[in-house]
């Protein structure tokens, strides 16, 4: 796509900006507060734990890993010997935090945006949320093109999450609102069977998982 590059240039610029303001919190990386962040990482874990069997240990890359603040949740959730973690984000300013604040050795981290290997699973929560184009069809297009490439490392599953609205938008402050039913006909056609989840606290926002 002829204008990733711009767009990535971008993106990083926004986040960059943002986490030099308000640092390692929601904030720095656009969200609301902990609590709504934490929700949508309860959602991405309970599709994880359906589709995974138990004993299993989790092979999860994270694409638009932030300030690790997925990794830090899977600690509180599982035992360190239930899964394997690898944060990717195109951001250099990210991956240089968690390098010096995240010590356990098995742990991995790098710049990129997509995984360094085929992952068990590959979840992206709020990575794709700030736009950095207010044309909607160029945002959606830039959108396809990484899921597709993300897709192809997914052994089990991908799960996503995306603001959402009656029709596509590119709204105030450049989040993208996508249109639910856009969505799964892409991922049905393009990429594999979709379900979604939601949770009544966080009005407009949809998590998507794609099984192999």
């Amino acid at each position: 796509m002829e204008n990733k590059a711009l767009f990535e240039a971008e993106i990083k610029s926004q986040y960059s900006k943002r986490f030099q303001r308000f640092g390692a919190t929601p904030k720095g990386v656009f969200w609301v507060s902990t609590e709504r962040q934490e929700t949508r990482f309860d959602l991405i874990l309970k599709e994880i734990q359906k589709i995974s069997p138990k004993q299993t240990i989790l092979d999860i890359a994270d694409v638009g890993c932030g300030y690790g603040s997925f990794a830090d949740y899977l600690f509180k959730k599982l035992n360190r010997s239930e899964f394997k973690y690898e944060g990717l984000d195109i951001n250099e300013d990210f991956i240089e935090y968690c390098h010096r604040n995240f010590l356990d050795s098995s742990l991995r981290f790098a710049v990129g945006g997509k995984p360094s290997s085929d992952k068990d699973f590959v979840i992206m929560s709020g990575t794709y949320n700030l736009a950095s184009t207010k044309n909607v069809t160029l945002w959606e297009q830039y959108l396809f093109d990484c899921l597709s490439e993300c897709w192809a490392y997914a052994k089990s599953a991908m799960i996503f999450n995306l603001q959402t609205s009656e029709t596509k938008r590119i709204g105030s402050q450049n989040i993208y609102y996508a249109r639910t039913s856009d969505i799964i006909d892409f991922c049905v056609t393009k990429l594999g069977p979709t379900r979604i989840t939601r949770d009544i606290s966080l009005e407009n926002d949809v998590t998507f998982t794609i099984v192999r």
